[in-house]
């Protein structure tokens, strides 16, 4: 993935991404995966009260965000190194687009259903 191809903002994005994705996913493995409470009983409980609370929801939302763009973003990088003609590129970015705006929904939504059915919204 080299700078000269891509432009700058594409590849400086990549390496802020990954930092948040590094500090997003560590509280996110922490608090829902090795908190202290983890085996008692009421472990599942207070995981469905994080998933339902606004504040986890737009956490969730951000990380989600990163995840598809440091992913989608990383594809296109190599696709680019490959020098395909103009067309490719354009099918494929377009392409790329689509698939993040539709996994970006589906996550949203699964979110918001989980908080609706399970929580207080």
């Amino acid at each position: 993935m080299s700078i000269e191809k891509r432009g700058f903002w594409p590849w400086y994005l990549q390496r802020i991404t990954a930092l948040l994705l590094v500090a997003g996913m560590s509280v996110h493995f922490f608090l829902f995966h090795f908190s202290p409470n983890r085996y008692v009983s009421r472990y599942y409980d207070e995981i469905i009260d994080r998933f339902c609370s606004p504040g986890w929801i737009a956490f969730h939302a951000c990380l989600l965000s990163l995840v598809i763009f440091h992913g989608l973003n990383g594809i296109w990088g190599i696709f680019v190194d490959f020098n395909f003609n103009k067309r490719s590129k354009y099918i494929v970015n377009l392409t790329l687009w689509f698939i993040g705006t539709v996994l970006f929904g589906a996550g949203i939504y699964i979110l918001i259903w989980f908080a609706t059915k399970n929580g207080n919204m």
